[in-house]
């Protein structure tokens, strides 16, 4: 634009104004129209050479996009099934090996059939959330497990997001860098829900919980569900985007 707007002002000035003073100095005419048509050329060079970037590495950004979507779709499996939510679905084995027996743990201490902490907390009662994980929190086992979950499942996000931020940074796509930046939010939740757990003592059963401060954590974990789920829709949708085939037809009904 800038390029444009300088050579629309260099011949507004020359014509229809007939502004004298090109033509009692040539020589700052011709500098200044060389300068104007290098400077346009350079617009148009940069333009094209940007656009022939940005389709060579649409591939990549279907990639991005499918491995984020996975880790983000374990994240949000993870997390709802250290509240004891099971529908069969396992994950890669680092984090099921701590996954597992907290998922078992949940269960066996809710002495009922599998919850969901997202739908607790929109109940009229705000307190659902902050019993259901006192309940949990108070147990020893219960904590070792969901705070190893979250570190793992931080530590793929970590990996993934360092990966594709330092790709997009050096392809000049700032729009998939910002939106891979989202994610360190997610990280930084995970963070939080991993500290208050390990900061929780270990010895002893009885833990005496501070209920406003139950009510933060159910708050935050909370906050997680939404985030992930936000994120993940959105890499869905752009690996559909970026799909080059048509996804088979499900042979059971």
């Amino acid at each position: 634009m800038l390029a444009i707007l300088l050579a629309v002002a260099l011949a507004i000035s020359d014509w229809p104004l007939g502004w004298r003073f090109w033509g009692h100095h040539p020589f700052i005419a011709e500098f200044a129209g060389g300068l104007a048509l290098l400077f346009v050329a350079g617009s148009v060079f940069d333009a094209y050479r940007r656009r022939r970037e940005a389709h060579r590495w649409h591939g990549l950004g279907f990639a991005a996009a499918g491995e984020l979507a996975a880790i983000l779709y374990d994240t949000a499996i993870a997390v709802s099934a250290l509240t004891g939510s099971d529908d069969g679905y396992r994950l890669r084995s680092d984090v099921e090996f701590h996954l597992g027996p907290a998922r078992d743990r949940a269960t066996r201490l809710m002495g009922r059939a599998p919850i969901d902490a997202d739908a607790i907390y929109d109940e009229p009662d705000p307190g659902g959330a902050a019993g259901m994980f006192s309940t949990l929190i108070g147990d020893a086992a219960w904590r070792r497990g969901a705070s190893q979950t979250l570190r793992v499942s931080r530590s793929h996000l970590v990996e993934a997001v360092s990966r594709w931020a330092t790709t997009f940074a050096v392809l000049n796509d700032d729009e998939d860098f910002n939106r891979v930046a989202h994610t360190v939010t997610i990280m930084d939740q995970i963070t939080s829900l991993h500290m208050t757990l390990v900061a929780v003592p270990q010895a002893g059963e009885a833990v005496n919980l501070d209920p406003v401060a139950l009510s933060s954590f159910a708050t935050q974990w909370t906050k997680l569900r939404d985030a992930v789920d936000t994120e993940l829709a959105f890499w869905t949708a752009r690996r559909r985007l970026g799909s080059r085939i048509e996804l088979a037809v499900p042979l059971l009904r």
